[in-house]
């Protein structure tokens, strides 16, 4: 029998990528950003030397693999492979763990900043072609990446209805401040 999983459960943005090729110096490519719900395994403060702070949280979200959808859609079906739940490697390390910068307690909220990344990236693109490309290819190459953009969006968003549709059973967290204090060893 399976050990029950009482991680906090919370909405995060995921960022969608798949593996690059030769062309991308292998790089992984950003391909949209979506909202998923994810297991929280930790919040840390990071303080700056300005007197700032920022807090990041390490999650493992239940499904992450775009290639695996993608290749299921050639199948004609749908499938985005085997939920991921948290584990430790030998070094007590979370596996397959995500930092990310802001959770929510809704969907809506999540959405909003996905939303908002999505925009960012295309924007960015959109200038790094404008700086490459000159005269009157801009024109055609900025219609091309857009028409690519808004495939590979309507990509993630398949997988993004998938996933949520996958994970009805995880109930968001209401609050995270059950902290227990653990007594420093003498």
């Amino acid at each position: 029998m399976e050990k029950e999983n009482k991680y906090p459960i919370k909405y995060a943005v995921l960022e969608l990528k798949e593996k690059g090729g030769y062309l991308v110096g292998y790089k992984d490519i950003a391909r949209g950003n979506i909202v998923s719900k994810c297991y929280v395994l930790e919040s840390t403060i990071r303080y700056t030397s300005d007197g700032g702070s920022n807090l990041f949280h390490k999650v493992v979200f239940p499904f992450s693999n775009l290639e695996t959808f993608k290749r299921s859609l050639r199948n004609q079906s749908q499938y985005i492979g085997e939920k991921t739940i948290p584990r430790y490697d030998f070094d007590n390390d979370p596996y397959k763990a995500t930092v990310v910068s802001e959770l929510f307690d809704t969907y809506e909220e999540a959405k909003e900043k996905a939303q908002a990344q999505n925009e960012k990236m295309k924007s960015q693109t959109i200038l790094e072609i404008s700086y490459h490309t000159s005269g009157p290819n801009l024109t055609q190459a900025i219609a091309d990446y857009e028409q690519e953009f808004t495939k590979h969006l309507a990509i993630c968003q398949s997988f993004e209805e998938l996933a949520l549709l996958k994970t009805e059973d995880m109930n968001i967290t209401p609050s995270m401040s059950k902290i227990k204090k653990m007594e420093v060893p003498k």
